[in-house]
């Protein structure tokens, strides 16, 4: 080999490694699972009840079977119950399956907020989904009063108050 030939297949080699050494690795997705509720937050009147809809879903392939509990704190006297659900759930690669989780309560359930806590977990994995109830004697917005503001030239901005109400 002649020492042109060597000195431009080194040089070649030595561009190609540089171009590999800039390239961001991909890292595959590990298979998992995610848990998600909506909506986010109710609130209700005691004596009534609230329904959320949660997912359990397949990401990155995930195949298995995802075992589930709930919870609600605080687990006061009289406080919201929640309807069951499933003890598992099994998901092929892609999967969701949803299902609906119900918060009662009674009369006399304390006015205050509670939070639920849906658990999902398998040999390998946590995952949790977290929503809220409002326990209270609050209606909805009764009053809403805009005021627009007018800038000079700069737009608008509406402003909004919204006054509730309690009932006893």
């Amino acid at each position: 080999m002649n020492k042109t030939r060597v000195l431009v297949v080194t040089a070649a080699f030595l561009a190609l490694m540089a171009s590999l050494a800039s390239i961001t690795p991909l890292h595959a997705q590990t298979p998992d699972f995610n848990v998600a509720a909506a909506p986010y937050q109710i609130c209700v009147s005691p004596g009534e009840s609230a329904s959320y809809l949660v997912t359990v879903s397949s990401t990155g392939g995930f195949q298995g079977n995802v075992e589930l509990s709930d919870s609600i704190d605080p687990n006061a006297t009289n406080g919201p119950t929640l309807s069951p659900i499933p003890s598992s759930v099994s998901l092929t690669s892609g999967q969701n399956v949803t299902f609906t989780l119900t918060a009662s309560t009674v009369q006399a359930t304390p006015e205050q907020s509670y939070t639920i806590t849906i658990i999902g977990w398998t040999n390998v994995s946590v995952q949790s989904a977290t929503v809220y109830l409002n326990s209270s004697g609050l209606l909805v917005p009764y009053a809403i009063i805009a005021a627009t503001v007018v800038g000079a030239g700069a737009g608008t901005a509406t402003l909004l108050y919204n006054r509730r109400t309690r009932v006893r």
